[in-house]
């Protein structure tokens, strides 16, 4: 019997014992209220008592548990994943309140459906010891609070509703957050008319509640996201539609989605805010999540300095945990662009192509269902092999995780320098407005797009949104635009910084433009405007 640790002198439960309380845990009245969740239990733990540990995947789970066919795909449904939250919360919750003086304890850790079982009296030493993200190495957590029908008309009950569940299962989507659907939790919070107790109750970084107010066939939607830990608002927006019978579930999905991805998406207001929240913090306070933000800082700037520093807290990040899949995903992507971009080259054993591709690897075995980590092996295979090798399969992940505006852009952009430019920049526009607070390099096939056209003006105009000063990619697109433009002083400051930051630029510039797959007509452009401002290209 698995119980999450190594330790010898801590005895396991036997198995008489461990379903015996799995009968006291069903018999509760909470879980007596939930019979999926009952049977979630049930079948893990008999599973796991049965030796069949290596079973428990969200696949089987889906089709034994919730009557799902072997179609069911874990990676774009969050069924299982949901309701994995809600079974941990409520087991919480029961030896909190009626469990609470219970000798055998049952527990389902973070990052696995495996259950552990272990005496209460040694629960601190199991906590110390069990493979899974402290609390300092998680991701930021969010509750969902039952949005308020404020007329109380029965008649729209369900359609309230069904907007906090479709903005959960939204949510879901999203590896950035650990998502708890608060009803899940089966606590009335009616009852806890002090906040504070119910943040207590809960125990999640953030809080997102609403309020929906019908009237005469149109209704108002408020959205409100707090921070718990410092009792702040940090997001707020208003919705106002026509309501007709025929509309309600398309405009269920439509609010769903924009909550969804506002919140949640990469460079969307949670991300944002950790990301203000990491400049204030001493490098020695920095944990396994915090240190993981350093990639979306550099994927920010795209500079060498915040390459470095991204590179070498995702290395410290998953020695921290090694079971921290994101961080693996997030560390190919790194270890990618040394190449892609000739960042921080240090000599290796390996072709770091070939270490990014095991990083990958190792992302996906740690978490199977985890859309980073897919899309990380996808331009890991990119980078090696050629972006047109791996269409069909970056389509695939595309329609998979049609939210995810980072994934779109990069995918975008190697469609777009490859001269799949229509495909390409579309996907960028979509990735834009999904995440208005993109990084800047969204911008630079479009700049390179309107120069290919001779479209000066409007690529200089362009250009104004991309603010990379340490890339030597935004250095040469302007460096080129200036030149065939005739501002020659503008041209040559531009090629001075690149040589700046890439000394023997001129020599490898080819081999650069290769990388991208980038078509005949489009490098030769290149060339002779980077000769034009005055840079010695062979």
């Amino acid at each position: 019997m698995q119980t999450g640790t190594e330790k010898s002198d801590i005895v396991e439960p036997k198995e008489g014992e461990v379903r015996d309380q799995l009968f006291k845990i069903l018999e509760d009245a909470e879980f007596k209220r939930s019979p999926k969740i009952a049977r979630f239990l049930e079948y893990v733990v008999e599973e796991s008592l049965n030796s069949k540990q290596q079973y428990l995947k969200a696949h089987s789970i889906a089709i034994a548990v919730f009557d799902k066919d072997e179609t069911f795909d874990p990676q774009a449904d969050p069924l299982v994943r949901v309701n994995a939250v809600r079974l941990r919360h409520m087991l919480r919750l029961y030896y909190t309140t009626n469990g609470l003086n219970d000798d055998v304890m049952i527990d389902i850790i973070k990052g696995s459906y495996v259950p552990q079982f272990y005496y209460t009296k040694n629960r601190d030493k199991i906590t110390e010891v069990q493979p899974t993200l402290s609390k300092d190495c998680s991701f930021p957590s969010i509750a969902v609070l039952n949005f308020k029908n404020l007329r109380k008309n029965l008649a729209y009950e369900y359609f309230v509703e069904g907007i906090t569940q479709e903005i959960v299962s939204q949510l879901c989507i999203f590896k950035e957050l650990i998502v708890i659907a608060r009803y899940s939790t089966n606590i009335n919070e009616e009852q806890y008319i002090n906040t504070k107790r119910l943040l207590e109750m809960i125990d999640v970084r953030y809080v997102l509640s609403g309020s929906v107010l019908i009237e005469n066939e149109s209704f108002r939607i408020n959205v409100e996201l707090d921070d718990t830990t410092t009792n702040t608002i940090v997001w707020s927006q208003e919705y106002k539609k026509k309501l007709s019978i025929n509309n309600m579930i398309s405009i269920q999905d439509e609010i769903a989605t924009h909550v969804a991805t506002s919140i949640a998406q990469p460079y969307g207001v949670i991300i944002r805010k950790e990301l203000a929240k990491l400049h204030r913090i001493s490098t020695k306070d920095l944990t396994a999540y915090q240190l993981y933000l350093h990639f979306y800082q550099w994927a920010l700037t795209l500079s060498p300095s915040d390459h470095l520093t991204a590179r070498d807290a995702l290395e410290q990040a998953v020695k921290i945990d090694p079971m921290f899949s994101d961080a693996w995903a997030a560390l190919a992507l790194i270890y990618n662009a040394e190449y892609q971009l000739s960042c921080n080259l240090i000599k290796r054993d390996k072709d770091v192509r070939d270490l990014a591709f095991e990083t990958a690897q190792k992302a996906i075995k740690t978490d199977p269902d985890n859309a980073r980590a897919h899309y990380a092996l996808l331009f890991t295979n990119m980078v090696k092999y050629g972006t047109r090798a791996y269409l069909n399969e970056a389509e695939k992940i595309y329609q998979r995780y049609p939210f995810h505006s980072l994934l779109i852009a990069v995918y975008g952009t190697r469609l777009a320098f490859c001269g799949e430019w229509e495909s390409g920049l579309e996907l960028l526009q979509e990735a834009i407005v999904l995440s208005p607070s993109h990084p800047d390099f969204y911008h630079l096939p479009f700049v390179l797009d309107y120069y290919r056209r001779e479209m000066f003006a409007e690529a200089l105009q362009e250009a104004r949104n991309v603010h990379m000063p340490e890339s030597f990619w935004a250095n040469l697109i302007v460096a080129v635009l200036y030149a065939d433009m005739g501002e020659e002083n503008h041209a040559q400051r531009a090629a001075k910084q690149i040589l700046a930051l890439y000394p023997n630029f001129e020599q490898q510039v080819r081999f650069e433009f290769e990388k991208w797959d980038m078509q005949t007509e489009l490098k030769e452009k290149l060339l002779n405007g980077l000769r034009n401002a005055g840079l010695q290209i062979t």
